[in-house]
């Protein structure tokens, strides 16, 4: 993982693009968030006209242990029926990327099935185009995480490694020349995990962080709820330790996508989190680096408890208000293509005509 320490937002860049929307011919102030999206793009990259012409989506995947205990409204095979959507570009982020022009990389760092070059998983329809827009790139670490209700999700070597992986993703987008990350993720049980690590780091009750998953109802939010203070009990995680957290009742996708918001912030590419998930690993990334509060970019807000105490504690405003309730990176993509198209505004829109005494 790169070291360099995480430096200040470039502020003559931010006042460079403030002073450029303000002399647009436009009502000041007329593209309300957008505006400050950019300006907070242009302080993280360093350019006061950002550009965000090529874009991919990471898209982390693995399974949990703790999905057995009926935490989920899906079962744990789930996992790879939505890798199978993906691949065939019928899912939500595939669709989106396809018609933003956004790529989908999703990422297996946790799969059970293997997804070697001989997996059934590559011979989905429509991976015979030469450039299809979603690819599954195998960074396997482990099969899934045991169920933390009997003890450790994870190794804190498999942690570190999950950490590891997600960074060297994002130093290989900015080799290739992306300029714009959305962060995304699928697994079943994940939301379960997220909100131990959340209850743990911020040391808040279950009751604070738990919410509907992926479509819970109230008796099975009883059940998640029970599920987490056990295993808190179980483990008592240290707040003050990240990576026991992550061992003790994390996930790989989640410790993955740390890595990778931490690495984002050390190249100064714009890495756009999605919901709960995402949110949860950048509370992890800030608590290994507290720098990264600066460069944290959230697409939404969303009805999930957890998250909301997140976005809360880290301070973070949301660019849409579109009351989203899904995950896989859809939020992300959609934000990312939004701030895309207000960098064009930026760069092409014409100026307003200098007068004399102005």
């Amino acid at each position: 993982m790169n070291t360099n320490p995480i430096g200040p937002l470039d502020r003559s860049a931010m006042a460079a693009a403030r002073s450029r929307w303000d002399g647009l011919i436009k009502p000041p102030h007329g593209l309300g968030s957008l505006e400050e999206f950019v300006i907070h793009l242009a302080g993280i990259t360093g350019n006061p006209a950002p550009s965000l012409q090529r874009r991919r989506a990471l898209v982390m995947v693995a399974e949990h242990g703790v999905a057995e205990a009926g935490v989920s409204a899906y079962p744990p095979g789930m996992t790879r029926e939505i890798v199978k959507a993906f691949l065939e570009e019928k899912s939500g982020t595939a669709v989106l990327g396809r018609e933003t022009g956004t790529e989908v990389h999703l990422v297996d760092v946790g799969l059970k099935d293997d997804c070697g070059p001989g997996c059934r998983l590559f011979s989905m329809p429509g991976l015979g185009r030469d450039r299809p827009v979603t690819s599954l790139r195998c960074r396997k670490i482990a099969p899934g995480t045991d169920n933390f209700l009997h003890g450790r999700a994870l190794s804190r070597d498999q942690v570190y490694q999950a950490l590891q992986t997600g960074s060297s993703l994002v130093r290989e987008a900015v080799r290739d020349g992306m300029q714009g990350l959305a962060l995304g993720e699928i697994g079943i049980g994940n939301t379960t995990a997220c909100s131990a690590i959340t209850a743990a780091l911020l040391e808040l009750p279950p009751a604070e962080v738990v919410g509907r998953g992926s479509g819970l109802s109230p008796d099975s939010m009883e059940k998640k709820k029970a599920v987490i203070e056990q295993a808190l009990a179980l483990h008592r995680p240290p707040a003050h330790d990240v990576i026991e957290v992550l061992s003790m009742v994390g996930g790989l996708e989640i410790a993955a996508l740390s890595g990778a918001i931490l690495e984002a912030a050390r190249c100064r590419t714009p890495a756009v989190l999605d919901g709960f998930v995402t949110c949860t690993a950048a509370l992890c990334a800030h608590r290994l680096d507290p720098a990264i509060g600066d460069y944290l970019l959230l697409s939404h807000r969303s009805k999930e408890r957890g998250q909301q105490k997140i976005v809360e504690h880290l301070g973070l405003q949301p660019l849409l208000a579109f009351d989203l309730q899904y995950g896989e990176g859809v939020g992300a993509v959609l934000a990312l293509h939004q701030a895309y198209l207000a960098t064009c505004v930026l760069r092409d829109m014409g100026m307003w005509p200098k007068k004399e005494g102005f």
